[in-house]
Parts: structure tokens; sequence; C-alpha cells
């Protein structure tokens, strides 16, 4: 039997089907007499102070195989479940309805959960699948002691099963597993991440897996397609053996490339450089050839932090540890992108119906100057070896950009009066994520030194996709001749002012995608470390001037097939022409 989903972590894994089952306590609603409700808040938070000291004993015991910073992903739990909204959430409920702990707890975490789902970010959507694991944990404890979980048996195992919390990912590296596929997860999941860094072969998202893989003894996982084959025949056995040599060679040759410079056959230069979430995934990205740092996220370190702010001196010492590794390559910070329900903190307005449209990114930082300056003033203090560069997130209006680059302005002026060094040609650029940024592209070029475009956003804004929401998702496509001439006008744009332009979004590593995008004029993709090594070796082997006909016409069509139809004919011929 064949299922199909999300390819995390690339390889293939041949192997024996190990099923792993997830306990799940069952929820009931028990009302309480007034006299009991301080006895129960008493044990909620025993449970949660007892599954915060499981997760910070996984965390000792993963500290030989994982770094400092993939370390940081235990973390995260543990602010989680240490979140003021989360608990006094759940504490409100006892006491309101004096209910039993088990429930007022399901409809705290029910809450969060809510909240992270209804965002269009997939990193924070994720997060989603980290309170569900987190609430079953805690549920766990309050239900008593707990077992054992499934014990390894057997050589060459490929685990299946309907979720693996990160601590079980990173025990995997001290098992007999060559691969695993859960029937959920996403690519930004921490279980994807920790699988990538463990090169461990992944498949998520595999709806019907558990329902359909309890019998199977043989199983493949293709980590490169993201296909699952329960019971595969020998002749599929033996094609995908072939495939995992093939694919071992292929990645020894590509890996032997990785210093290279990603040149076109004319000689045309592209940089490819890697989109980091965690500071540890710079390793990674060093290693496969990234020419920098195209989009560090600055999230993550405001979640770290939670729920105090970071201040001044941990942003600066925070950022220059990355520029530091990437030295002498650029590193792209993106000003803090969050708000609304995103984000674990009190200082942020949880009452927004649509914060997806709401304060968020540039717009929340403009409302809250205070924590904008000061993560303003610390990129500036860590830009002494002049590789940083600041973006700003979600640009609308040109008077949006004015306001920030006049707080920019301001931070700049205090530190030279205070004689604080800094860059003073620290280059700037904004994110063109939605249609109005790309249709006005030109007025901001005099004024940015680089546009960033981000394609995931820019792509659901411009067609109204949530890409999310099953019934629509399949219009969302960034073939859309809608989406492409967008992207012509924010190049062209840029090109009439020199200015650069760089993709940060999953289109920067869509084979599909990447000849369009070279031929537009974009001279920087950037992409999850994963993905680097394919795609310079693609580069290497187009046109710049082929691409560059390609486009133009392109621009002639109407419709999204013609679109895909004329790149396949293209990679599959003359892509290599000069």
């Amino acid at each position: 039997m064949r299922l199909s989903g999300i390819p995390v972590s690339p390889g293939i894994a041949v192997g024996t089907a190990q099923i792993v089952h997830v306990r799940n306590v069952p929820v009931i609603k028990v009302f309480l007499p007034e006299s009991r409700l301080d006895q129960e808040i008493a044990r909620l938070k025993a449970a949660i102070d007892a599954t915060i000291r499981e997760i910070e004993a996984q965390k000792a015991s993963a500290r030989s195989i994982l770094s400092e910073d993939f370390l940081a992903i235990f973390d995260v739990h543990t602010i989680i479940l240490k979140d003021p909204a989360l608990i006094n959430g759940a504490v409100v409920r006892i006491k309101r309805e004096r209910v039993n702990a088990e429930y007022a707890l399901q409809g705290a975490m029910q809450d969060m959960v809510r909240g992270l789902t209804e965002t269009e970010d997939p990193y924070f959507q994720e997060r989603a699948t980290d309170v569900d694991d987190l609430h079953r944990r805690v549920q766990l404890h309050l239900s008593g002691p707990l077992p054992e979980r499934d014990i390894w048996t057997g050589d060459n195992l490929v685990i299946l099963a309907e979720t693996l919390t990160p601590s079980e990912t990173s025990a995997l590296h001290n098992a007999p597993i060559v691969g695993f596929a859960t029937e959920r997860g996403a690519r930004t999941s921490h279980t994807a991440i920790i699988a990538r860094s463990l090169e461990i072969p992944a498949v998520v998202g595999v709806k019907g897996l558990m329902a359909s893989g309890g019998s199977s003894k043989n199983v493949i996982v293709d980590g490169l397609e993201g296909v699952v084959i329960l019971d595969p025949t020998q002749e599929e056995l033996q094609e995908y053996e072939r495939r995992k040599e093939a694919y071992g060679n292929y990645k020894s040759r590509i890996l032997a490339d990785a210093r290279q410079e990603a040149r076109t056959v004319d000689g045309h230069r592209i940089l490819v450089s890697a989109n980091i979430d965690l500071s540890d995934e710079v390793e990674s990205a060093l290693t496969v050839g990234a020419n920098g740092c195209g989009l560090y996220r600055s999230e993550f370190l405001y979640l770290s932090h939670s729920p105090d702010l970071p201040t001044e001196e941990q942003h600066q010492r925070h950022y220059e540890k990355i520029a530091e590794a990437f030295y002498p390559h650029r590193v792209v910070i993106r000003t803090l992108d969050l708000g609304g329900e995103k984000y674990f903190h009190a200082v942020l307005d949880r009452r927004e119906h649509n914060p997806v449209l709401g304060v968020r990114a540039i717009r929340f930082c403009l409302k809250h100057p205070d924590i904008f300056k000061t993560q303003l003033r610390g990129l500036l203090r860590a830009s002494r070896l002049k590789n940083v560069s600041i973006l700003f997130p979600l640009v609308t209006t040109f008077e949006e950009f004015e306001q920030a680059l006049s707080l920019l302005e301001t931070c700049k002026e205090e530190l030279r009066t205070e004689g604080v060094p800094f860059d003073e040609d620290i280059p700037l650029g904004i994110m063109v994520e939605v249609p109005s940024c790309a249709l006005t592209a030109a007025s901001f070029a005099p004024h940015v030194d680089f546009f960033s475009i981000g394609t995931n956003d820019l792509i659901q804004y411009l067609l109204a996709i949530d890409r999310n929401n099953d019934s629509v998702a399949h219009l969302y496509d960034p073939l859309h001749p809608a989406v492409l001439e967008c992207i012509a006008r924010v190049c062209d744009a840029a090109g009439s002012s020199g200015k650069h332009v760089s993709v940060c979004g999953e289109a920067a590593a869509d084979p599909s995608m990447i000849p369009l995008l070279i031929g537009y004029g974009v001279e920087e993709l950037s992409m999850t470390p994963s993905a680097i090594l394919e795609v310079k070796d693609q580069i290497r082997n187009l046109s710049f001037r082929s691409c560059q006909k390609l486009v133009k016409k392109i621009r002639k069509v109407k419709t999204s097939r013609e679109v895909a139809e004329r790149v396949s004919a293209f990679l599959n011929g003359g892509s290599r022409s000069v």
C-alpha cells in the first residue's frame, strides 16, 4: 500500500515496521465542591511541574547528541507550560466553573491551540502540535504513574507513529532506527528539525498511516518524495534499494561541490543562502555551502525569554553570535514578526478576532516603539563586523516604512551620543509580502538597500488563499500569473535602482520556480539548509540567458497551467541552452 505525506528529512529507509502507540487519557468533566478547589489547583500545578521536570531530564539525556541551540527546543516546551495565560486560564476555569483540573486544563490548552492554528505562519501553526503533546503529557501526570514507552526490538527498524515528540526523536539516535513516518506533523515541527539534524529519513502528515500500517511487516520511507510504502513487493524493495544507493551517490557528489559557487552554465552567479530559525542551524548551513543567512527569524529569541522580553544586551549577544559564525557572509535579520495570538506574551493583545490581518510584524513594532527600539539598538550594536543587514517585515505602506526608518535613525543617533560603535552603513531592506508593497516597489526602491520577497504570505494575500484550508489549498499556486507579475514588478523596480532582490519563501527551493526567479532577476535564493545542495546543483545546470528568454514568454500567458507546461518543457529540454 502506498501512502503520501510531507517529506521532512531527505533519504530513503527500507526496513521492518515498528508501531508506536500514543497513550491518550480521556477527559471527563467533574463538578467539585467549593472546599476542593484549592486542592484541585494544587494538583494541576503539581502535574505541570512534574512535566517540566520530565522535559528537563529529557533535555539532559539528549545533550550528548544535540547542540545547545537544538536543545533549546525543549526550552520552548517549558516556556509553553510556564505561560501565565495557560496556567491562569486553567485556574480561572477551576474556580469559576468548579470543575476538575483535567477538564480545566483541556479548555485552556484548546484556547491556546485555537490561537496558534488561526495564524498564517507555519512555524506557529506547528507549535499547536507541541501544545497538543504537552496537554497529553500533563494529563498523564494527572492520571497517575506514567508507563514506559515502547522498547525498540529488532534491527533496521522504521518507526510508524501517530506522532513523535522531540525527545523521542532525539532518542532514535541510539536505537537501530533507519527512518520514521508519522500521521501528524509538518515541515516546521521540532521533530522534523531534529530528524534532519540526525539525518534520519522521515515523512510526516501521512493520513491513514496508523489505520493501514498496524499489520505491516516491511516498510519503505521515501523522505525525498514523501512516500510511505507498506508491505512493498519484491520489485518495489529492489527498486528502492537502487534509489537509496543512487541518492547516496548523488548526495556525495553534490556535497563534494558544496563550497563551489552556484553559477549558471553561462557564468551568472546566484547567491544561495539559508533561512534560519535556530542559531544551531548555522553549522548545517555552512556545511552545505550557504552564502550567508538570507533570513534569520528573530522570533525565537523572544520566545526563549518569555514571559520576559529580551534586553538590548541579549539582542546584541545573540545576533553577534550568528554574524560571527557566518562572517564574512551577510546575515539578514528580520525584526520581530509576531503579533496577535502568535506569541505567548502578556504584552500582546489576545483579543484580536483576525490577528493575521491585525496588529502584527511592523505594525506591532510601531505600536510598541519601546520594544522595537530595544531590538534595533541591539541589532546596531551587533553590526561591528559589518555583515549584518536589517529587514522590516510585512511593510504595506510607505508611511510605515518612514516611521520605522525614523526610529532606526533615532537609535543610531542615541548610540553615537553614547559613543557606541556600529555599522553606519548597515543595509536596510523590506519584505515584500503583501500586494500593496509589490505594486508600489518603485516607490520604495530609492530608499532601501534590498528587497526580500516572502512568497508564502505574498501568494496567500494576493490570491486570498488559506493553504491550511483543505477546501481551497489546491488554489495556492506560486505559478499563478499574478504572483509572477508581482515578482517581476519588484525585480524591475530593484533593477532600475540597482538594488538587490532575494526570495526567502518556499518558492526559492521550488525546482519549477527557480528558472523563473533567475530569469526575472532575483539575485539570491534563501531557503532551509537541507535544500541548499540540490538548489545549487540545479542552478549549475541552467542557462541564465535561457531563463531570461523563458520569462519573456511566460509574461504573455494567462493561466497557471500554461506556465507549468512551459516551465516543464524548459526543464526537460533547453534549460542549458546558451
